[in-house]
């Protein structure tokens, strides 16, 4: 998604390098983020330094991260006498290992984020690194102030909403032609959300499609209905449950199933109409994630299995399947009825096995 990393090295290569940080954006740090005694910060996607540079002279003590090697070789040739510990790290496909065990009371992306593509696992990760009253500060452009040719650098509102799910404080700032969102609590919880258009019909029938990566991420997509759903939707006609899961995966998302295994089947009900869920376990994948239905889903992002209780608004019948194929994973779910069908999980997309457990679940 956006600029390859090919491509920022020949940018920070050529000495062009990012937006100089402005008055407001130091305003809104001294005002929202003012560094306590002994602070620590991250810079993530910290270009030529001058966010860690500005962090430092508040008086953090800062680790800057960049995926690039000429961005850091820029920011250390132009910050020589400055302390900020820059760090070679693609912090969405190394992870923060190398980081160690250090808390942080301040995460800045800025002008960054728009370039990870799953946002809402990695601002979650890094939110379990905060100190107690720790903040996450993101500062992006707007697409609807920003030119079509670097719209991939700027979220929309649709985007935003997805990001900043799940946590329990959100303050959105203008900042210029950009947004400063202000994220504390990165676990606020993860509640069955129905859609706000009635259910028709005497009975509705459906399938969901559980995918996970290599990692044993799971992938959900942030809804136009706003709100988090597994790939899935309506059975058509007389087809199988599991092609039907198949079917859908592949329209929503572009990836397509090597294997699926109807796991188990939920009833409930959705706003008085009896609701049948079939929960399809795909045992591997072949294709590229895209948005294939723009109209339907904003973006796909894969999710850690222990972030799935801290996600903000889920369709219904998703949480259940979630609950369903890792009991345990989100608590204080509305009853549903399981009907198990199969004892043994699938196995991972195609190259590694994980170890679901499939049961039976009372909300």
């Amino acid at each position: 998604m956006g600029t390859t990393r090919t491509g920022w090295s020949e940018h920070y290569t050529q000495g062009r390098g990012c937006r100089r940080l402005g008055s407001e954006e130091k305003t809104l740090l001294v005002k929202h983020a003012p560094a306590p005694e002994g602070g620590r910060a991250l810079d993530v996607g910290c270009g030529t330094g001058e966010m860690s540079v500005y962090l430092a002279a508040l008086g953090y003590e800062v680790d800057a991260l960049d995926a690039v090697d000429a961005a850091l070789a820029r920011a250390r040739t132009d910050h020589p006498d400055v302390k900020v510990r820059w760090l070679r790290l693609d912090i969405e496909r190394d992870g923060p290992a190398p980081l160690d065990d250090t808390l942080y009371d301040l995460v800045v992306f800025r002008m960054s984020v728009a370039f990870v593509n799953d946002r809402t696992r990695v601002l979650h990760a890094l939110g379990r690194r905060l100190r107690e009253g720790g903040t996450v500060l993101v500062i992006t452009p707007l697409a609807a102030r920003t030119s079509a040719e670097k719209r991939h650098i700027a979220l929309d509102e649709d985007e935003i909403s997805a990001l900043t799910c799940g946590w329990t404080s959100v303050q959105r700032i203008a900042v210029g032609d950009s947004a400063a969102l202000v994220l504390r609590g990165p676990c606020a919880g993860t509640v069955a959300t129905e859609r706000s258009v009635p259910a028709t019909g005497y009975a509705v029938a459906g399938a969901l499609a559980v995918v996970t990566d290599e990692h044993g991420r799971v992938l959900l997509g942030w809804s136009k209905r706003g709100m988090w759903e597994i790939p899935g939707g309506k059975i058509e006609g007389a087809e199988p449950l599991d092609g039907a899961g198949v079917r859908e995966l592949a329209e929503e998302t572009g990836l397509h199933a090597t294997g699926a295994t109807v796991v188990t089947i939920l009833t409930d009900a959705a706003q008085g109409v009896p609701r049948l869920t079939a929960v399809i376990r795909i045992a591997g994948f072949t294709g590229t994630l895209t948005t294939a239905e723009p109209h339907k889903f904003t973006r796909w992002e894969w999710h850690d299995l222990h972030g799935l209780g801290c996600l903000g608004p889920v369709f219904t019948p998703s949480a259940q399947a979630l609950k369903a194929v890792w009991p345990g994973v989100i608590p204080g779910l509305p009853p549903v009825h399981s009907y198990p069908t199969a004892t043994e999980p699938a196995p991972t997309p195609g190259r590694r096995p994980s170890t679901p457990e499939y049961a039976t679940q009372s909300g």
